[in-house]
């Protein structure tokens, strides 16, 4: 039966200097740092690495949250592109205040699948597509159980994906986890698909 581990990286540097998220690429903070060793300690106890493979987004953020992270299993890190938070566009790179006044007008409040808040980004159902096209290459080409350092939105989705969401039922649900957190999916014994923790920061309790 085969196990996720989905880790949200940690606190970077774009959390508290005002900056975009999505493809905007900062490092961790310090305290990002000492919380992604937290994250580390608790999978080494309570995990046989060997079991494990080790995938990234490529985005610095979750780069050094899974770098820490990996050495304290010893599993090298596979770093893919598609793991990535959406795609923000004209915003990469650019303040809050910013991405405020520049973003596309909505054509109503509720949430929209075809919306594109950037030019040159993404809409909500092409970044699923992404996501779900990624993990159906990983899952089938890994034999191992999969630990997964990736992003908010990312890991909301890959949670949708392995819950068999169509993609209408994005409108209706969405799955939110903290930086630094572990979640985790499993097939029971009756080879369903099942979420077993969401967003678990037990372990970073000693930094508050």
């Amino acid at each position: 039966m085969r196990k996720i581990i989905l880790i949200q990286h940690c606190q970077s540097e774009h959390h508290i200097n005002n900056m975009t998220g999505g493809w905007t690429d900062t490092p961790l903070t310090d305290l990002g740092r000492r919380q992604a060793e937290l994250v580390g300690l608790k999978l080494k106890r309570n995990i046989n690495s060997e079991e494990y493979a080790l995938y990234t987004s490529d985005l610095m953020r979750a780069k050094q949250t899974a770098e820490i992270v990996g050495k304290h299993l010893n599993i090298k890190i596979l770093e893919d592109m598609e793991l990535r938070e959406i795609n923000t566009g004209i915003a990469t790179g650019k303040t809050k205040d910013w991405a405020r006044e520049n973003r596309n007008p909505r054509n109503f409040d509720g949430f929209d699948l075809d919306y594109q808040e950037f030019q040159d980004g993404e809409t909500w159902r092409q970044f699923y597509s992404r996501v779900c096209d990624c993990m159906e290459r990983i899952f089938n080409s890994e034999s191992k159980n999969l630990i997964i350092v990736t992003h908010g939105g990312t890991l909301g989705y890959i949670i949708a994906w392995w819950m068999n969401f169509q993609t209408e039922m994005l409108a209706e649900a969405y799955f939110s986890a903290s930086v630094g957190s572990i979640s985790v999916l499993h097939e029971n014994s009756f080879k369903q698909h099942t979420l077993s923790v969401l967003n678990d920061t037990s372990h970073l309790s000693e930094l508050t």
